[in-house]
């Protein structure tokens, strides 16, 4: 999943830079977990309920070399996104729109960063469609093929100034985000309340004020605002729960990092793992991928796997390189643990990665095929199914103690979407953190991003739980005690416990 952003301030509304478990990161670093609305101004109308889903044989790469792929080419309109694809081939780009307004996104403008953004496509049904993917067998956004880009793209405008980057903000989360129910939010009454004072604003520092009370107490991290102001990064979220509200103030008894998730990553979490590591049976305990995966033995011949992460196994990795990097490593630890009694899989400090990811890890407890969610875009999205898929190497198929917290979130949330659905898991600890959907990107023309959720996540049985998280069949304290590293260790164990009983 895409970044938390804390600073020194309160923690419920925060400026400073970071990504939470890199946020559903790499491959899509821009559409990656995005559901965003049409806007018949500039597209038209243009249903996607009847939208077929294509098969992952269908896709190709969307760029040969340095260029867009000849069938990837022209200008495609995205309207459950409110984005425009410019691939003509005279100019690479991308645009978003919301309220009327429309700018070019300056994060893209090559082949390259295309790569990122949308790396497969294929030819829609009918011809004048093309849909774009994250990866084949990953999230597919349907487009509209257009003759040349909407007027209220190209027209004259001062774009970067801080009447129109708000606007720009305020009308994409009134028109784009699903959740203002959940997260008791009124987009267009806060906006309203705060437009008076962009008379007689003119720095962007006045524009941050202004945004920070925009975003006052929404909890929900994948929906932001980032940037550089006076040459320091910044981030505007918020997030819940008693974890985060204990690690910052943690946080603020120490001196070494100024950044919260710096701290959070490269201090906090590798003392967490030891703790984890030292109570494996030193003969069987391994770790790889940096800390992203730790295995072993517990007492009573309890097996033990914490995935730390759900992407970014390499620094420059990536979806494609990080699942080939996970699969062997894998391989290695379900040979490893292939004849314990039962397992406990730790995914409490997983702050997420990518979807993709998580259903290669689930593949491998999976005994048959299964549905386990769907998506759809908040607003002309189509439902895209997704299943669950045996791997065709060693399985486990003993029972499976499945440990979250607060933490958990984003693509660890969903990881722990699919192995709800499998009979011999059982979820123990405290709920996850509620941020399923993927994070939209909106580059902005003062460079500034918008990211926000726009995707809605249901599980076979039609519930949504953005806003509220996964609670476990077993609640288990996972950082209570005098100290949070105490009282992982303890869940940790009461944990190996319950498996030793099956």
């Amino acid at each position: 999943m895409q970044g938390y952003g804390l600073g020194r301030g309160r923690p419920a509304n925060l400026t400073s830079s970071d990504s939470l478990g890199e946020e559903k990161v790499a491959a899509s670093a821009f559409l990656r977990k995005i559901g965003i609305s049409g806007v018949v101004a500039l597209f038209g109308s243009f249903a996607q309920a009847s939208a077929q889903i294509l098969p992952p044989q269908s896709f190709q790469s969307t760029v040969e070399g340095d260029s867009i792929a000849h069938a990837a080419r022209g200008v495609w309109g995205l309207p459950s996104y409110g984005m425009l694809f410019d691939f003509s081939g005279r100019a690479i780009g991308v645009y978003h729109q919301a309220g009327g307004l429309c700018w070019h996104d300056p994060e893209v403008g090559d082949a390259a960063s295309v790569n990122d953004l949308v790396p497969y496509y294929a030819v829609g049904a009918p011809p004048s469609t093309a849909v774009f993917a994250t990866a084949p067998d990953g999230t597919q956004y349907r487009t509209e093929s257009l003759s040349a880009l909407p007027v209220a793209c190209t027209k004259e405008l001062d774009r970067k100034a801080p009447g129109f980057i708000f606007e720009a903000i305020a009308a994409s989360l009134i028109e784009l985000y699903p959740f203002q129910r959940e997260h008791d939010v009124d987009w267009a009454a806060r906006a309203k309340a705060l437009r008076p004072r962009l008379a007689t604003m003119k720095t962007d520092r006045e524009l941050q004020a202004l945004l920070a009370e925009l975003f006052r107490n929404v909890a929900d991290p994948h929906t932001s605002i980032s940037g550089t102001l006076d040459g320091r990064p910044f981030r505007i979220r918020a997030f819940r729960g008693q974890d985060f509200q204990r690690l910052w103030q943690l946080f603020e008894h120490q001196s070494q990092y100024n950044n919260f998730l710096d701290w959070v990553k490269k201090s906090w979490m590798p003392n967490e793992f030891n703790q984890a590591y030292a109570l494996l049976d030193p003969a069987t305990r391994q770790r790889a991928l940096d800390g992203g995966l730790i295995w072993g033995r517990l007492g009573g011949n309890v097996g033990f796997l914490s995935i730390n992460a759900m992407a970014g196994f390499r620094d420059d990795a990536d979806l494609a390189a990080d699942r080939a990097l996970l699969k062997p490593v894998l391989d290695r630890a379900m040979h490893d643990l292939e004849d314990t009694r039962a397992l406990v899989i730790d995914v409490s400090h997983n702050l997420g990665g990518e979807d993709e990811v998580a259903a290669d890890i689930a593949a491998r407890f999976t005994d048959k095929l299964r549905e386990a969610y769907s998506k759809r875009a908040y607003r002309g999205g189509v439902d895209q199914p997704f299943e669950m898929s045996p791997y065709a190497g060693t399985r486990y198929l003993k029972p499976v103690y499945l440990l979250t917290s607060e933490l958990t979130s984003s693509a660890a949330e969903v990881f722990t979407l699919r192995m709800r659905n499998l009979p011999q898991v059982t979820q123990v600890g405290e709920s996850t953190q509620g941020i399923f959907s993927d994070s939209t990107d909106k580059g902005l023309p003062n460079g500034w991003t918008l990211s926000l959720s726009t995707e809605i996540y249901r599980d076979p049985r039609g519930n949504n739980y953005e806003g509220v998280g996964l609670s476990p069949t077993i609640p288990l304290d996972v950082f209570g005690g005098r100290s949070m590293s105490e009282g992982y260790r303890g869940a940790i164990l009461r944990a190996a416990e319950f498996a030793k009983r099956r």
